[in-house]
């Protein structure tokens, strides 16, 4: 804030006018924004065509969340001076914390304030522009828990507005059916979502995706026969599909029909290799079939890339039934140690 007073005191200003600046700046800068704000307004009163007088006072107000304040001054800076990125940029903030989002979109415009602009744009019910401006802000604070939030509410909206053009537009298409099937599954409502895939493949039998999602529903209720033959469809219509081979492989193998299992499993982890769900899936096939010694490589090279969680606590216990079929008792109480140690943690 020190140096937006360079203009104030190349204007000569009185020792009272000092005064009253330098016993704000230090306030503020304490935290004690009561007295900042009663200085700051004081310079304003002495100095009221000064913009940088009303900037400071405003950023106070702003910083105190005293938002229809801070706008009042902030517009009186602006009034005198329209080209300050900055005390637009504060309006914007000022005028979004208050609900007003259609009028913070051009101030926050000008002060080229993305994060903020985001959210605006947003609650004007504008998705698209928001996801540009949110992932502008996130490119300079990645992680920054609060974008990433906005972003996947913008990302939402913007689903919801094109799911209703579409629905809209082509109420009976394919693909009407098959967004609505995968909204209702979403929902747990899996016969509703069941009879909207059958329409959307009764149409289009090279759909794909749909069949992949049916058998995601079958999986979840573990009827693997109804399962297997939707995941076997997915592959046949998408042979690079990993995910599909690997689902295929899952309930190939829950079917006891393991060496069938190895062949989908082998041909997921060789489409998108070192995955520690088809890793662990991998080993504990070949393990059924008796191949130990070919499952121990796999089981540990899964538990280097899931070291925590469930999915080490199950590398753990196949590693254990593998060194007690090994006869490698040390090693095997060892793994189910950490087994059961994964296990105690989950009951806390």
């Amino acid at each position: 804030m020190i140096a937006g007073w360079i203009l104030l005191f190349a204007l000569q200003v009185t020792p009272e006018l000092q005064r009253h600046i330098e016993i704000g700046l230090r306030a503020k800068s304490a935290g004690d924004l009561d007295t900042a704000i009663q200085e700051f307004a004081r310079v304003a009163e002495l100095a009221p065509g000064l913009a940088a007088a009303h900037v400071s006072l405003g950023a106070v107000y702003l910083q105190k969340k005293d938002y229809a304040n801070a706008a009042r001054s902030l517009r009186q800076a602006l009034e005198l001076d329209s080209g300050l990125p900055r005390a637009h940029a504060m309006l914007g903030a000022a005028l979004l914390a208050q609900g007003y989002a259609q009028d913070a979109i051009p101030h926050l415009e000008k002060g080229q304030a993305d994060d903020l602009l985001g959210v605006a744009l947003i609650e004007a019910d504008r998705p698209r522009d928001a996801v540009d401006h949110l992932e502008a802000a996130l490119g300079k604070r990645p992680g920054d828990p609060d974008l990433l939030y906005y972003l996947a509410q913008a990302h939402d909206r913007l689903a919801r507005q094109v799911f209703e053009q579409l629905r809209q537009s082509s109420p009976d298409s394919p693909r009407t059916h098959q967004a609505l099937g995968e909204a209702l599954a979403a929902g747990g409502k899996t016969a509703e979502a069941e009879q909207h895939f059958g329409t959307a493949l009764a149409a289009r039998h090279d759909l794909r995706d749909v069949h992949y999602a049916l058998g995601e529903l079958y999986l979840e209720s573990g009827d693997f026969a109804k399962a297997e033959p939707e995941f076997r469809a997915e592959a046949r219509l998408s042979p690079g599909s990993a995910a599909a081979a690997y689902k295929l492989g899952l309930v190939l193998a829950n079917l006891g029909r393991t060496t069938e299992a190895i062949v989908e499993l082998r041909r997921s982890d060789t489409l998108q290799p070192g995955v520690p769900e088809t890793l662990i899936e991998l080993g504990k096939a070949l393990s059924a079939s008796g191949d130990v010694a070919s499952a121990e490589p796999l089981l540990q090279k899964a538990l280097s890339k899931a070291q925590t969680g469930d999915l080490a606590a199950a590398v753990h216990f196949q590693l254990a039934y593998i060194y007690h079929r090994l006869g490698r008792a040390a090693d095997a109480d060892r793994e189910m140690k950490a087994f059961q140690q994964f296990r105690t943690r989950e009951r806390k």
